[in-house]
Order: structure tokens, then C-alpha cells, then sequence
């Protein structure tokens, strides 16, 4: 039986030790080293990996296939062993849009040392390097480095890390050992090996199983509110505006936490890869992989760990203004444009960066530190920088220390809702959720993330809250992006006649549509073409934060249809069915991954409604 293990190992280095880092922490430092979210100077994940990876190139060659990649020209490797692929991942091939995730998760190796700093004019912990022209053998011109060498010559310094993975007791042993076996090759870490830096000095690392770190048990209602606290710096990437830069998203999609989820359950049963087939159910947890399809995760967001209040999407309809009495004012149920204080207030597409610090800020979002990490890729055969394979990753940081000393944590808090699960099946289902996200849901996002779990006995409450009724009228307001029009009707419908159709099958004819503040965004790319092979397609999304005023057309269903959307979010329309089945394959945008939850009523629509 797969079991989770971790295997925790003890770098000692040799100084000088320099991994780049970001942020220079004095003027003149041109090469700073890297530091975590606690200030500790660290080898960062992807550097280890990188250097276990290169020592198995050596000690397992025959695992391992040289080729030219037909799009770039460029010399290439990759693992065809199916055990080291297993392990550490592999490309896909053939075209194929699945690549093969690794089982192994590297963590940051930090240390604790202090190391030299800057103290009354004393610059020892600066190096300085120059370069020589090849064709005077003098000095080259403006090519003096200052680089930061904390760490003296000579002097050990052990970085601290680990490796997690799930396995059999067997395989964990055979895993523990490969690794060791990688770790006693690689003789150097870092940038300047060839002239002394970062020289290995001792390793050891020792095997042991990961203890159940969840808090709580599921709630025996309908929808189980959860809480994710996340082990490192998290890398959920959004929609991509540069080839290679990937920011970090501020929540959890549904969407993420589901895949990591499934991935769970497939390793825990001894898999690498797949997917979760109801009529197949895996031997451990059979109730939860019959009605995986069919469970929501929601959206997570993020908070304080202090907080008792949680964030709300702000809508669409707030309008900042400089002369007003109030710092923002809602539109959604002011009929006509109107002036504020003499002078025009402004949408969101208009604000700055105060104006959204502001909003943001009073509908509950914190500000959460990130930090940048720019890598790259290496050529296997000069064993330095590959050319224009150059990238960054913009990352959260779930726990840091402030700038006057005080730790600061922040959590991610969501929802599962078992709605659409049978009765019978709900216990078993909670219970098998419970065994299965005992240790931690890892692989989230680029950087493999662990979320340890907290199973709360309710939500916390919003800071914006709601009214029952705004005026007659009840206002929606997206709290996450939703798939409600079809972009083939907007050929020949307004979009105001689209939305007013969605809505009206959505509550059954009981809610017709009045105004409405609303964005929509086209998402291709790579989740497009994995969906639908034969034709590409963008889905036409409505943007988080889009309002729309809905007035009761005299039915009874109405409170029913609203009540039933604040708890589950907003059903599929009809039209999405033309992508095909299985649904969850060719649409990625449906309500069991978070899509179309909403906020009713809020308060802001009245009471800071345009004077």
C-alpha cells in the first residue's frame, strides 16, 4: 500500500556559496545570494532538482536519450527510463498534451547561519570578480562584479531540505537510495562551481513517513467549508501575458484543487498518471472516485490567518471619486449616469493603484507578499545557460517575516459541496476525504505545493455582507469567472439579449434581466486545445466581479433559484452541452471546479449606493 514518506536531508556546503536571488539588500551588491520568505539564505527547490536530475544523466545513462528538438534546433535530453520518469516526470511526446508529472517533491534547502554582513564599513562578505579580454590578457573594461559571499572560504554550512513523494514501503527504500546515491555525486551547488564555490562537504539524509497534519473532520452538511495552509510559495498561473513570465494568481481555483485532489488518489493507488473512472472505481476510496465527477470544489480564498472576516469580489458597478463623500459608491441600481461631486466618477478600468488598494481593501483582500524567481534552462553539454530560455515565476508567499519582525500567515479557505452526491453515499464520501487529505494535498501549482488542511465547522463570514432585497431588485455579482454566453448566438443577439437568456433558463423563468456591468475575456491557448482536438475554439468567459440586476417576475421560484445559487454556485447553460462528452473533458470551465459562484444582495448596492 502507497503511503506518504519524505526523506530529509542535510546539505553541508563549502563557502564562498552563491545562489542568485532578486532583490539586492545594498547598493553595489551585483550578484545578491537568495533568500526565503524568512530572510534565511537558501538553495531554492529548482536548483536541487536540477542537480539530481544531472547526477542520474551520469549514474543512469542508459535511462536517457539525446535527441534535437525539431522546433528550436536545439541539443536536448529526456528520460525514457519508465522508473526515473516516474520519479522526476517526463515530456510529452507525439503530440500528446499530458505531460507526465513526477512523484518527487523538492522543497527549498535554507540554512540558519547568519553569515558576514555589512557592520561598520566592513564589506568582507563582498567578492569582488573581473573579467580578462582574451585578445590584451588585461583587465576587461566596466566588467567588475561585486558578489555577495556570505559565507567565508572554507567554512562549512548546512542547508536544510526535503524530498516528499507517496510509495510502497519498497519503492521508498529503493527511492531513498537513488537519491542518496545522486546527492553523494554532485560535487558542487550554485553559480561559480568551476572556480571553488559551493564545494559539497557532507550529506545525509534520512527516510521517514509524513504525520497527519489535518485539523477537524468534515462538517455533516452539504457543503464542508475547508481551509488550505500552504508548506512554501505558491505559482497558480492565470492567463499567461508573456511567454515567459508566469504571476502567481492570488486564490486557489477549484479547478487546481480538484486535479490535485484526483492526482492524490491515483498515487495513494499506486498510480503515476491517469484519470479517475467512476465505472473503475480505485480499491481505496471507491465511494469518492464513483462521484468524483460529480463533487465541487470551490474556489479558495485567500486571508489572514488572524481574520474573521473573508474576502469578497467587488463588483463591477463600484465607481471611485475624488470629490465625493465617500471613498467609492455603488451604480448597480442607480438608473441613469450621474455626476459626484461635480466631476465624473471612474469604473475600474479607470482606477490606480490606490483606488484598487482602497476597494480591495474594504471588501476584505489582503495584500499578499510575493516574490519574484527568475530561472533558466541548461545546456546538458556546456553545463551553463541555455540562450533566450530565460523565465520567472512571480510567487505568493503563504508566511513570511514582516519588516519589523512579525510573522505574518496567510490561509486559503473554500468549499466541497456534495450536493449532487446521493444521500446514502455523503458519509462515506466524508469519511474517505477525510483518510485521504489526512496528510496534506500536495502538487499544487508550479512549485508543488503542500495545503495542510483545516476542516472548518463553518465559512467564515464575508466581510461585505448581504441584504434579503435591494429595492425590489436582487443583484448578482460574480465572485469567480463564469461560462454563460455562447459565443455563436452573439452573432446574431446583443449581449444584452444573451445574458437575459442565460438568466432566464438559469431560474426558470422566475428573474428577467435588468441593467448590467459585466467584462467577458476569450480563453484559448493550451486549455482550449487540450479540450477540443478537432477544432480550436476559445471559451468566451464572463469576467469575477460582473453584476447583473435581476427584478422577479412574480413567480414563486425566485427565492428558491437565489438561495439555491449563493450555496452552489450557477448551474451550466443548455448550449455548453455541444462540446462533447464527457463534459468535464472538452468544457474546463464548469460549476464542479469553482466556476460561476456568486454573491447576492450585498450591502454596498444600497448602502453605498450613488447619491
Amino acid at each position: 500500500m502507497s503511503k506518504h514518506h519524505r526523506l530529509d536531508v542535510k546539505l553541508t556546503l563549502l563557502g564562498p556559496i552563491l545562489t542568485h536571488g532578486n532583490d539586492a539588500t545594498e547598493p553595489g551588491n551585483d550578484a545578491p545570494m537568495a533568500r526565503d520568505a524568512f530572510g534565511r539564505f537558501m538553495l531554492p527547490y529548482s536548483l536541487i532538482k536540477g542537480k539530481i536530475l544531472d547526477a542520474f544523466r551520469d549514474l543512469r545513462s542508459d535511462g536517457f536519450e539525446n535527441y534535437t528538438d525539431p522546433k528550436t534546433g536545439r541539443k536536448k535530453y529526456r528520460i525514457i527510463d519508465p522508473e526515473l520518469g516516474a520519479w522526476l516526470g517526463r515530456e510529452p511526446e507525439g503530440g500528446n498534451l499530458e505531460p507526465e508529472r513526477g512523484r518527487l517533491r523538492f522543497s527549498d534547502f535554507a540554512t540558519d547561519e547568519k553569515g558576514r554582513s555589512t557592520a561598520d564599513g566592513d564589506h568582507d562578505h563582498l567578492i569582488e570578480r573581473i573579467q580578462i579580454d582574451q585578445s590584451t590578457g588585461a583587465t576587461a573594461g566596466r566588467m567588475l562584479a561585486m558578489i555577495e559571499a556570505p559565507f567565508g572560504y572554507e567554512q562549512p554550512v548546512a542547508f536544510e531540505g526535503r524530498v516528499e513523494f507517496t510509495a510502497t514501503d519498497d519503492e521508498a527504500a529503493r527511492i531513498a537510495t537513488a537519491l542518496r546515491q545522486a546527492f553523494d555525486w554532485v560535487s558542487a551547488y550554485g553559480a561559480m562551481r568551476t572556480v571553488g564555490f559551493g564545494r559539497k562537504h557532507e550529506i545525509t539524509a534520512t527516510l521517514g513517513q509524513v504525520a497527519p497534519t489535518a485539523q477537524g473532520s468534515p462538517t455533516e452538511s452539504v457543503n464542508l467549508p475547508i481551509r488550505y495552509n500552504l508548506d512554501r510559495p505558491l505559482c497558480v498561473v492565470g492567463r499567461k501575458h508573456s511567454g515567459n513570465h508566469f504571476e502567481a494568481l492570488d486564490h486557489l481555483p477549484g479547478a487546481v484543487l480538484k486535479g490535485a485532489v484526483a492526482r492524490l488518489v491515483l498515487e495513494l493507488n499506486g498510480k503515476a498518471n491517469g484519470v479517475i473512472d467512476p465505472q473503475k472505481p480505485e480499491p481505496r476510496f471507491p465511494t469518492l472516485c464513483r462521484h468524483f465527477e460529480v463533487i465541487r470544489f470551490g474556489e479558495a480564498k485567500p486571508m489572514k490567518a488572524s481574520d474573521r472576516v473573508g474576502p469578497v469580489e467587488p463588483p463591477l458597478s463600484i465607481v471611485v471619486s475624488m470629490t465625493g463623500e465617500k471613498p467609492y459608491y455603488d451604480a448597480a441600481l442607480s438608473p441613469d449616469a450621474k455626476l459626484v461631486g461635480h466631476a465624473a466618477p471612474a469604473f475600474m478600468p479607470d482606477w490606480k493603484d490606490k483606488d484598487f488598494e482602497t476597494v480591495r481593501g474594504a471588501f476584505g483582500w489582503s495584500l499578499l507578499p510575493r516574490v519574484r524567481r527568475t530561472r533558466t534552462a541548461i545546456d546538458p553539454d556546456r553545463w551553463r545557460a541555455t540562450d533566450a530560455q530565460l523565465f520567472s515565476y512571480g510567487l505568493v508567499l503563504p508566511k513570511r517575516t514582516a519588516p519589523d519582525d512579525t510573522p505574518e500567515e496567510y490561509v486559503w479557505e473554500g468549499v466541497i459541496g456534495l450536493e449532487n452526491v446521493p444521500d446514502g453515499d455523503r458519509p462515506a464520501v466524508r469519511r474517505e476525504l477525510h483518510e485521504l487529505l489526512s496528510h496534506g494535498l500536495p502538487n499544487i501549482g508550479k512549485t508543488r505545493a503542500t495545503a495542510h488542511v483545516e476542516w472548518l465547522a463553518g465559512s467564515t463570514p464575508p466581510k461585505i455582507g448581504w441584504k434579503a432585497d435591494s429595492d425590489g431588485f436582487h443583484v448578482v455579482t460574480l465572485q469567480t469567472d463564469c461560462l454563460m454566453t455562447d459565443p455563436n448566438t452573439l452573432q446574431s443577439k446583443s449581449l444584452h439579449a444573451a445574458y437575459a437568456e442565460f438568466w432566464a433558463e438559469a431560474s426558470g423563468g422566475a428573474l428577467a434581466l435588468a441593467p448590467f456591468f459585466a467584462r467577458q475575456a476569450l480563453h484559448g491557448g493550451f486549455p482550449s486545445r487540450r479540450a477540443n482536438r478537432a477544432k480550436y475554439e476559445p471559451f468566451l468567459l464572463t469576467e469575477r466581479g460582473s453584476v447583473f440586476v435581476l427584478k422577479p417576475t412574480g413567480t414563486a421560484k425566485a427565492a428558491g433559484r437565489l438561495a439555491e445559487w449563493r450555496d452552489r454556485g450557477l448551474p451550466a447553460p443548455a448550449w455548453v452541452k455541444r462540446y462533447g462528452e464527457p463534459l468535464w473533458r472538452t468544457c474546463p470551465y464548469l460549476p464542479h471546479v469553482g466556476y460561476g459562484e456568486v454573491a447576492i444582495d450585498l450591502v454596498c448596492h444600497t448602502e453605498d449606493k450613488l447619491p
